[in-house]
């Protein structure tokens, strides 16, 4: 009796929870226990870091984190095929496709925002909705610092294109993950910038291949000066792998002669290590350093714990933010971050040169972004 109790309070407060991201009243108390009753929580984690967690979750709580490793789009697939069969299996999605959570997972109820009280007063507006923000992670240029200690070799995006770069240049692939694909089209809604970039380092106006200009002619599209550099990236024999730590070790190793530039997550800087790798972001890079995306933390409809959820993105906020408190990955929470910049020696992130994917421009070009990239691929 008690136990059935117990779980009904706790799916109450659910409901009361999760259909209003603020609700004055959110009792941990009652939460809490009616989490330890339904004993496990399910994650679909874009992080493998989830499971540095799992031990201290189950000893501070007694409930299991069985979690899954699954890049955004992939949880995101996998969690609606499930959904549209009926079976309901997990509880939390930690995600950063934005654009289609926004767009389609959102409107279509198939998650809920869910932001806890104890941290709301440390968030901005734009960290507690349509979504609660765990993190701002970023894709970044990197250099070998072992074989450049002068600085970076490059200063803008374009010199990416020159031939003494060819077939040195790695980059994520668009075509792997949505986070990359969003990346690249970041890029490509900046083409005014790109244009302006082009004349400070070639000192003309950008001029259009007869390639490229066929190509957007086909498509029905505009040539601009983002579409050429990513047809000039091609023609330079860019490297596109799966893996951003793969793509980090490859620039950051010290014993090679000759190492490539690579764009990858700005958070790999934890994975330097002295006489075997070293990288550093290029941060003064025309014309912009950095593309910029939000994490979030979204409850699964249907969720089979929802008060386990409710608790663990609780404690993902809080003490358990630990396994990202990393360099390069900026706390959405201000206290957090505030903390981070004078811990890392980085620029704070309302100073880091940034765009911020924009999830109904991404939303709305996947298709014309993804054919244009197979075209000139």
């Amino acid at each position: 009796m008690r136990r059935g109790l117990v779980i009904l309070v706790g799916l109450l407060l659910t409901l009361l929870i999760c259909g209003a991201a603020f609700a004055e009243d959110q009792d941990w108390a009652a939460i809490e226990a009616a989490a330890k009753e339904e004993g496990q929580v399910v994650i679909y984690s874009l992080s493998s870091r989830i499971f540095k967690l799992v031990d201290e979750f189950k000893e501070k709580y007694g409930i299991d984190i069985i979690a899954y490793d699954l890049p955004s789009n992939v949880q995101l697939e996998r969690f609606r095929r499930e959904h549209a069969a009926g079976r309901y299996t997990v509880d939390v999605l930690f995600n950063r496709d934005i654009p289609l959570l926004q767009n389609e997972f959102l409107p279509q109820g198939l998650v809920q925002n869910f932001v806890p009280d104890s941290v709301a007063d440390l968030l901005d507006d734009n960290e507690k909705e349509p979504f609660l923000i765990q993190r701002w992670s970023s894709r970044v240029l990197f250099y070998n610092t072992a074989l450049n200690p002068d600085g970076a070799p490059i200063d803008s995006l374009w010199d990416l294109t020159r031939a003494e770069w060819k077939g040195r240049v790695l980059s994520l692939d668009p075509l792997s993950d949505s986070t990359d694909a969003n990346a690249f089209q970041t890029i490509m809604q900046h083409s005014d910038e790109m244009a302006a970039a082009y004349l400070v380092e070639f000192g003309e106006e950008i001029s259009f291949s007869d390639d490229v200009a066929e190509l957007a002619d086909e498509l029905g599209l505009e040539a601009d000066a983002s579409m050429e550099w990513l047809y000039r990236l091609f023609e330079n024999d860019v490297t596109f792998l799966g893996s951003t730590t793969t793509t980090f070790k490859n620039i950051a190793d010290v014993s090679q002669e000759n190492a490539p530039v690579g764009l990858t997550t700005f958070s790999k800087l934890r994975t330097n290590e002295e006489g075997v790798y070293a990288a550093q972001p290029i941060l003064d890079l025309a014309p912009v350093a950095a593309i910029t995306s939000p994490t979030a933390l979204v409850i699964a409809d249907g969720a089979p714990h929802p008060n386990a959820a409710m608790l663990l993105i609780k404690y993902m906020m809080e003490d358990g933010f630990w396994p990202w408190n990393e360099p390069g990955d900026y706390a959405a929470r201000s206290d957090v971050v505030a903390q981070q910049a004078a811990d890392y020696g980085l620029p704070a992130l309302e100073d880091l040169s940034k765009w911020i994917i924009d999830p109904d421009y991404v939303y709305n070009s996947k298709y014309e972004f993804l054919n244009l990239f197979l075209e000139l691929q």
